[in-house]
């Protein structure tokens, strides 16, 4: 997901108390997760990888604060947005291989996979905006507020990744 989206998050948290602390100097890296995931031999391996480096981040600062965990799980959720464009390239190039042995069918009427996947990336793109925007609205009011969205942002990131991946390589 885009990282304006975190910004959008940030913005809607307002200047609440979480945003006037002075954070502790961070020094978030995605490398735990980068680290996993490079070793990782299967779907749930890479799954399993997911928060390692969130949780890194945060183990490393001492009285942790909620904007401390957002900028935490903000820089994982960036690392996997940046695996989002090569996962779907990847998955289109699945498609485009599947949509030609189905040849046959798609010029009777099947749909083609690899407009169902165009399709399907827009509207995930659209959806996961909305629900982790949402997942900030239900703690309105929180000083939490921030830490809940960009774990949203993390989550659904990530298993978007995840599933492109699992698309490309055709697992199951």
């Amino acid at each position: 997901m885009q990282p304006n989206v975190l910004m959008l998050l940030l913005s809607i948290a307002g200047a609440g108390a979480g945003l006037a602390q002075t954070p502790a100097p961070l020094a978030p890296s995605a490398e735990p997760t980068a680290t996993c995931v490079a070793a990782a031999k299967t779907g749930a391996d890479r799954v399993a990888c997911v928060g390692r480096a969130a949780d890194a981040c945060l183990a490393a600062v001492k009285g942790a604060t909620d904007l401390d965990a957002a900028i935490c799980l903000n820089t994982e959720a960036e690392w996997w947005a940046a695996q989002m464009e090569p996962a779907y390239a990847a998955a289109q190039e699945r498609a485009v291989k599947l949509d030609r042995i189905f040849a046959k069918a798609i010029k009777q009427g099947s749909p083609r996979m690899t407009d169902d996947l165009a399709l399907m990336q827009t509207a995930w793109k659209d959806w996961s905006e909305k629900r982790c925007i949402l997942e900030a609205m239900r703690y309105r009011g929180k000083l939490n507020r921030m830490a809940k969205a960009s774990a949203c942002l993390l989550r659904v990131t990530a298993d978007q990744v995840l599933l492109l991946q699992a698309v490309a390589a055709n697992e199951r």
